[in-house]
């Protein structure tokens, strides 16, 4: 159970700058939390004033917002704003992006653009091409979100004024985990606002995009303020010992010991080892459908996207219902081209162009880096367009699946329910051969947006019941897509999850269930210690993701070198 102990209540107490450390289940959040309420119980806010608790993952904002529910009264919950820092970056460049560059209305630049526009862009220029696109066109990517508000804050004392008199307490969520830019806003809007940090070190996996180690000492330094350590105590998970394994990961100290909640699984070289993970979800799907009945949440996590679309379509060949995160450039880009096809077009020849176009900018986009095979693709699908000559066995089976789709859909007859017309689309591409077709529809299949319920449906059949006709679709769709990045409406974690580890930052479940591939692990055996490092943060965080029990398979003739 919660408890006030005497560092809580010195929080609670206290006036100023604060930082809060702990490790995972620790309490950061609900003693921020409880902190909020008081500062709202005592008339600590003015009119119109807000306590903004800033986090980096849109399940994190939900799980504060479940958490919020249960401990702040219902009349004051309007004074508390929980956002990400996505969104909160977002609405201050709009307001105020006009001081750093020429333009007055910015069109944000989603993941799966921005990763269309970098297609031919060396790595070394990638950043100055995005800079250069919010400068000179006013296109903002996600990348330049941090680095703009900096500019802007820093800029303009009276902003950082008027933002903290909007926000005098700003409660920063996985503060170990930002980057030079947000550090930098924190310290400006710091000068007005009082900062609650909430950092793990230990929890600090985003050194590629620039967390660094330093970030806590030097938050210390800068702001001086109540420092408070809750250290390896644990709230999610305090009667099993995963808390235990995730420390002792860091040391090495697991090697060798035992644990009641973790368990380290090796498995035989057979020709399909994923049946031992089908079968350890079967039984963890019995196990708390058993204990716990309707309320509960299995995660399953893998190393990579590819094997999360391997593991995906295992699961959906052995009817495991399951829910899969992953990321959004493969599926929202599907999810343009499928557009182009809903909406009416009696011109063969101009909806094979349409499609071609949306088919190139979804093979440039659903992955980081270009392979020569998709340039290659790339250049025969720009030849069908501009009617050159093609020669090829599989060059002239894939112009001939694009027209016989174009036909299909023209010969189709929409219902006008987005649901039904959406699934006889996307499966036209199903029933092609060539991978670039069919993957539009495995990527689809990944592509939330369209459930009972959704904006995207319901904009959907108002477009049609208007127009006859999904006249619209194209426009719709991107909408759509750009309102879920920064949409942090849901619900909690409910049955059967699939992600990479990374994504499981920030999330909670009953049961996590890591799954090491055979060749393709997550710490490869020629290793550096750098690597190895990061590899035991990852692993912890992805260990105590659970409330309940860790199972971690890993290949017996080759086993993950820190288990």
């Amino acid at each position: 159970m919660f408890t006030i102990c005497p560092k809580r209540e010195s929080l609670l107490k206290h006036e100023g700058h604060a930082l809060i450390e702990g490790g995972p289940g620790s309490g950061k959040t609900t003693i921020a939390l409880l902190k909020a309420m008081q500062l709202i119980d005592e008339d600590k806010l003015l009119r119109n004033q807000k306590i903004i608790f800033l986090s980096f993952a849109r399940a994190s904002v939900l799980r504060i917002e479940e958490q919020a529910k249960d401990l702040i009264k219902s009349e004051h919950r309007k004074n508390i704003e929980i956002n990400t820092y996505h969104g909160f970056a977002w609405s201050i460049i709009q307001t105020y992006g006009y001081l750093v560059c020429k333009h007055k209305n910015f069109k944000l630049l989603t993941p799966p653009n921005v990763a269309i526009a970098l297609s031919n862009v060396p790595e070394n220029k990638k950043t100055d091409f995005l800079n250069s696109l919010f400068v000179e066109e006013g296109m903002v990517a996600f990348e330049v979100f941090a680095k703009t508000v900096r500019e802007i804050l820093s800029a303009s004392s009276s902003i950082c004024e008027i933002i903290s008199t909007r926000y005098p307490y700003i409660i920063v969520d996985e503060f170990q985990d930002t980057d030079d830019n947000e550090w930098e806003i924190i310290k400006l809007l710091g000068r007005n606002s009082n900062i609650i940090a909430l950092a793990d070190i230990e929890q600090r996996i985003y050194d590629f995009r620039g967390a660094s180690i330093t970030r806590v000492p030097e938050y210390k330094k800068y702001f001086n303020g109540l420092e408070i350590d809750f250290g390896k105590e644990n709230n999610r998970s305090g009667e099993t010992d995963i808390a235990q394994f995730g420390d002792d990961i860091l040391t090495g100290a697991n090697k060798g010991k035992l644990y009641n909640f973790v368990k380290i699984k090796m498995y035989p070289y057979v020709q399909d080892p994923k049946v031992y993970l089908l079968a350890e979800t079967i039984a963890a799907i019995k196990r708390q459908k058993k204990a716990q009945k309707n309320n509960w949440s299995i995660a399953i996590l893998v190393h990579s996207k590819a094997m999360t679309l391997v593991i995906s379509e295992y699961l959906e060949k052995n009817k495991i219902p399951h829910d899969v995160l992953i990321d959004s450039e493969g599926p929202h880009l599907s999810a343009s081209t499928i557009a182009v096809l809903l909406q009416p077009d009696s011109d063969e020849k101009s909806s094979l162009q349409k499609l071609i176009l949306n088919l190139i900018n979804h093979i440039r986009g659903r992955k980081s880096k270009l392979s020569q095979k998709d340039t290659e693709i790339i250049s025969v699908l720009q030849k069908i367009v501009s009617g050159d000559k093609i020669t090829g066995k599989n060059r002239e089976i894939l112009k001939n699946e694009l027209v016989d789709i174009v036909k299909k859909r023209l010969e189709m007859n929409l219902s006008g329910d987005p649901a039904i017309d959406w699934i006889a689309v996307r499966n036209l591409f199903q029933q092609s051969t060539h991978e670039v077709l069919t993957n539009v529809y495995s990527d689809a299949k990944f592509l939330k947006l369209l459930r009972r319920g959704a904006v995207l449906r319901e904009q959907l059949s108002n477009n049609w019941r208007e127009n006859g006709s999904y006249t619209n679709a194209t426009q719709i769709i991107n909408d759509a897509l750009i309102q879920e990045h920064f949409s942090i409406s849901g619900q909690p974690f409910k049955g059967v999850y699939l992600m990479n580890i990374h994504k499981c930052k920030g999330k909670e479940f009953d049961e996590v269930i890591i799954w090491e591939e055979i060749y393709k692990q997550i710490i490869p055996k020629d290793s550096t210690d750098k690597r190895v490092n990061e590899a035991r943060l990852l692993f912890r965080v992805a260990a105590t993701r659970s409330r309940l029990l860790t199972t971690i398979f890993t290949p017996n003739f080759s086993p993950c070198p820190i288990l």
